[in-house]
């Protein structure tokens, strides 16, 4: 999606230079041996994924990245069970 509506007339572009900073970042902790990757959404929001025990290294880092305005911490639900 963001690359159609970076080549659409007139282009958009949801990404902001903090998301820009943030998926490099990932990629640099993720190639030193964190077990941590991102997806982006529809906007400029980066959501970063890792296993549990990075958790706590993530998270620091991620909040001494300028223009991160909020961290959500979600887990994994339930599985899937039959009714």
């Amino acid at each position: 999606m963001h690359a159609v509506m970076m080549t659409s007339l007139p282009s958009l572009v949801y990404w902001e230079s903090a998301t820009l900073e943030l998926m490099h970042a990932v990629k640099s902790w993720r190639k030193s041996g964190i077990p941590v990757a991102f997806t982006i959404d529809a906007g400029p929001n980066v959501h970063v994924i890792c296993e549990e025990q990075a958790l706590a290294s993530v998270k620091s880092k991620l909040e001494k990245i300028e223009g991160v305005e909020e961290l959500l911490i979600a887990h994994p639900g339930k599985s899937a069970q039959l009714a």
